[in-house]
């Protein structure tokens, strides 16, 4: 194996380490990320205030020289926008158990004479047993859309925001200055979720964050993240299968059956 790599050791920034699902321990950071590695877990790659994201695997777990060595997007464009950013967010899933990292610059290497990338290895991961919160992209093409009941002049509308992704623990929309209100806090009641091969689920949403994000063509973008309030036993069981659903797409894309 060649490895070629001129990366600085990571800064883990999104997952806190003083969280008790939280490991610390290089030894034990090595141990679950060989484990996605031996199960072939998906790796579900993202560009933090981008919507640049990717699918991988990990292809091998370099303690000697500090490195994950991961598997290349078959976008150029992709691969190129991963390198250039200052850091990753990589989200997987083990054995119904969530695992969620930061790793510092990307840079391109090669792995057993095939193109790899690779990146330091993370100094924290977040190791936790709960799947409802497993994030996941929805397709870009017909994306899943979220109806919104609102008030604007006293007058009832509805606006309609495609999802960027989702878990059971709620959804990340794209909002290009429609809903009066994206403050961290603001509550939007039965809001309508059409979930494709599933049903439609009802929910009440609260804004948890909002971002700028920058779309591969120059222009930007508001990304809202939001929660569910109090989802009913049914409609956590719907999102579920649907984020299920997802999850068999890719597998089989990755595959080559898709």
């Amino acid at each position: 194996m060649v490895f070629s790599s001129t990366t600085e050791p990571s800064t883990s920034h999104s997952v806190d380490a003083n969280d008790p699902h939280t490991l610390t321990a290089p030894l034990e950071i090595q141990s679950v990320l060989r484990n996605v590695q031996r199960q072939r877990s998906l790796l579900h790659v993202h560009v933090p205030n981008s919507v640049t994201a990717m699918i991988s695997t990990v292809l091998d777990v370099n303690a000697e020289q500090n490195l994950l060595i991961f598997d290349i997007s078959a976008d150029s464009a992709t691969n190129k926008r991963v390198q250039t950013a200052s850091r990753i967010l990589v989200e997987a899933s083990l054995d119904k158990i969530h695992v969620r990292f930061s790793c510092g610059q990307v840079s391109p290497c090669d792995f057993e004479g095939k193109p790899a990338l690779c990146a330091p290895l993370p100094q924290a991961l977040s190791y936790l047993q709960r799947r409802d919160f497993y994030r996941i992209n929805t397709p870009i093409t017909n994306p899943v859309l979220c109806k919104v009941p609102v008030q604007e002049n006293n007058r009832a509308k509805v606006v309609t925001l495609p999802l960027g992704d989702i878990s059971g623990g709620g959804i990340g929309v794209y909002d290009d200055n429609q809903l009066p209100d994206i403050s961290m806090g603001a509550l939007y009641n039965n809001c309508e979720i059409n979930l494709p091969d599933v049903g439609v689920i009802t929910v009440t949403l609260r804004i948890q964050h909002a971002s700028t994000q920058e779309l591969p063509s120059g222009k930007t973008r508001v990304r809202l993240g939001c929660s569910f309030v109090r989802p009913s036993g049914p409609t956590l069981n719907m999102v579920q299968r649907y984020v299920g659903k997802l999850e068999r797409e890719l597998i089989a894309k990755r595959r080559g059956f898709g």
